[in-house]
């Protein structure tokens, strides 16, 4: 089976939840934060409430990677209230992230082909995120998507970049 792309369903959840979890915060990975069940859950929720697409990259040996996306209007968890403060741009925006690759998708160009996808689907609006300030991977990887350094914010003691699409 080929690379294939779709939307996530509430039924992914478990999947999802352990593709992130060698990532979250509190397993030493990069990704802010942890990502319990209920989490995923309640993103997923959120995601089709808002009709945002939450996109799964997904080969013959299962889940390679996921693209959340939430609405501006999302404001509840103290980072995406930074990101909105902190934004300058006046095109509509949506929540970008968290964006998790399992270990055999890198290097494959999935981020790219993930972001494409959503890119798509939200013709019109600008994508918002933020990487850890350490998270020179994830920098590097965004630069080649054309993602560009907007500002910088600290949360949890931790220095992040917010960066938004051109």
């Amino acid at each position: 089976m080929p690379l294939q792309l779709r939307h996530a369903k509430i039924a992914d959840a478990a999947a999802i939840a352990a593709l992130m979890l060698p990532d979250s915060s509190s397993q030493g990975g990069t990704l802010h934060g942890d990502f319990p069940l209920e989490k995923i859950r309640h993103w997923l929720e959120q995601a089709m409430e808002d009709d945002m697409p939450v996109i799964l990259a997904e080969d013959e040996a299962g889940l390679l990677g996921v693209l959340f996306t939430s609405h501006a209007t999302r404001l509840e968890s103290p980072v995406s209230a930074a990101m909105a403060l902190h934004h300058q741009g006046s095109t509509p925006f949506y929540f970008y992230g968290p964006v998790c690759i399992a270990p055999r998708g890198r290097g494959r160009g999935l981020l790219a082909t993930l972001w494409q996808h959503v890119r798509q689907q939200l013709p019109g609006h600008k994508a918002l995120l933020f990487i850890n300030a350490s998270n020179q991977a994830s920098l590097r990887a965004h630069a080649r998507l054309g993602m560009q350094v907007e500002g910088h914010f600290d949360i949890d003691g931790q220095h992040c970049l917010l960066l938004c699409e051109p």
